[in-house]
């Protein structure tokens, strides 16, 4: 009695736990991680099916977007190809019969069609009109040019001409150039641009004609008066000696109009030129009489003009 007593009092003997609980414990401690694998998978798939999503809708934006550019340039190259093969199928065997050219102003149509290099009779589909154009726009005068071909036997050239605003000379032993409208210097047939002042003066680093050289020849280009005989003005640039009949004025005098070969030289200094020029303008045609055998007319002053019979000082 006694021993069974004692055996009641030894520790964690009755608590141990029976083979039948292990097993329990064990087959809850299996489902519980099959639960939680079941859980990772199922988080893994619907993060996988969130980001399917996400790259179909991006898809599909990137659709709508990119869809009217396709479609367009899918039109173009169709258009290209089929007016390529058009081309190729009316002009094959159509034979070159007349060259018309348009645009042009200075320079005469049949010059123009010399420089395009093609000949009558010669198969319209063979000539490249890039080549014509370029060849066309080889030519000084001329700033761009475009050739088209059509089924009528017909070469079109449009061309883009410059625009001669004055003739230009470093001195008077140097070769004369062309000046268009925005000051650039082109070594162009003179004959074609008509009467046109000249510029006389030194190059600077071979730039454009400056914006106030650009400004006087608008301003006498708006004057009856100058424009009557435009090719008997020369406009001295700063720098340059006038050719001596009398003393060239002093360095910070500017520009120089000179009126004729013996005609006066007008002094418009380097500000207010457009003002200066009408000045001038309204002194020849109101007092020409006063004016005659005047050397200088030095307009650099605010309210008068100073007639020079004399060599010119500061």
């Amino acid at each position: 009695m006694s021993f069974r007593i004692f055996d009641r009092l030894r520790p964690g003997r009755s608590q141990r736990a029976s083979p039948p609980t292990r097993e329990a414990a064990t087959r809850a401690r299996r489902a519980r991680d099959h639960l939680e694998h079941k859980r990772e998978h199922e988080r893994q798939r619907l993060e996988r099916e969130r980001n399917r999503t996400h790259r179909a809708e991006h898809r599909a934006r990137m659709q709508r977007v990119l869809a009217p550019t396709l479609f367009g340039l899918a039109v173009v190259f169709g258009i290209a190809s089929a007016t390529s093969f058009s081309e190729r199928l009316l002009l094959g065997r159509t034979p070159l019969e007349r060259v018309a050219v348009q645009g042009a102003l200075a320079l005469s149509p049949e010059s123009i069609a010399r420089e395009a290099g093609v000949l009558a009779g010669g198969a319209l589909g063979r000539i490249d009109p890039d080549r014509v154009s370029r060849a066309v726009a080889a030519e000084p005068w001329i700033e761009s040019a475009r050739t088209l071909r059509l089924p009528t036997g017909t070469l079109v050239i449009s061309v883009v001409e410059r625009r001669a605003i004055a003739r230009f000379r470093q001195d008077d032993s140097s070769d004369t150039l062309l000046v268009d409208d925005r000051g650039q210097r082109f070594a162009g047939a003179i004959e074609p641009g008509g009467p046109l002042p000249l510029v006389q003066g030194p190059e600077v680093g071979g730039k454009a004609l400056s914006e106030q050289a650009r400004e006087i020849l608008g301003a006498l280009r708006r004057h009856a008066l100058f424009g009557a005989d435009p090719s008997a003005l020369t406009l001295i640039l700063p720098g340059e000696q006038p050719a001596p009949h009398s003393t060239p004025p002093d360095p910070n005098s500017g520009f120089v109009l000179q009126i004729g070969e013996e005609g006066p030289r007008a002094l418009l200094g380097r500000r207010l030129l457009s003002q200066r020029v009408a000045r001038l303008a309204a002194l020849l045609d109101e007092e020409a009489a006063t004016v005659e055998g005047t050397h200088w007319i030095d307009l650099r002053y605010a309210d008068r003009a100073v007639l020079r019979t004399e060599p010119a000082s500061g």
